[in-house]
């Protein structure tokens, strides 16, 4: 019974967790080097003087979609993506915890059943046969 009560413990810790997480998105973000198009810009003519950027990419409906950053738009967007792992851990950790205590409680309940003794019955030698319908 102690290890159940630890983990219902368990499972409302993580449950309590769900109750502080704020605004999240999904993704990643990737650092990228593009060329802005404009012929008298440096980077027109050099590789090495190309624009730093910020992509988001995540997957939508099975398609992966990437958006490109304002500078002003990406420690929010960082933020929002560690709000986004934070769930997924609390969640992780809910599931796993119900599904412990799940487990406990069917040895619990098989253990504090009566044995069942001897073999299962027999089955009869009989079989059903198809009916015609004439």
């Amino acid at each position: 019974m102690a290890d159940i009560e630890k983990l219902i413990e368990a499972r409302d810790r993580a449950r309590e967790e769900f109750q502080t997480i704020g605004d999240m998105r999904p993704g990643s973000l990737q650092e990228n080097l593009t060329r802005c198009g404009k012929p008298n810009c440096r980077c027109a003519e050099d590789d090495a003087a190309r624009h730093p950027g910020t992509i988001l990419t995540r997957s939508i409906d099975g398609k992966v979609s990437s958006t490109r950053l304002r500078r002003d738009e990406v420690e929010e967007t960082r933020s929002l993506l560690d709000e986004y792992q934070r769930f997924r851990g609390a969640v992780s950790a809910f599931v796993a915890a119900s599904e412990s205590l799940a487990e406990a409680k069917r040895r619990e309940r098989r253990a504090s059943e009566p044995e069942k003794g001897g073999p299962s019955p027999r089955r009869s030698g009989r079989r059903s046969r198809p009916t015609s319908t004439g």
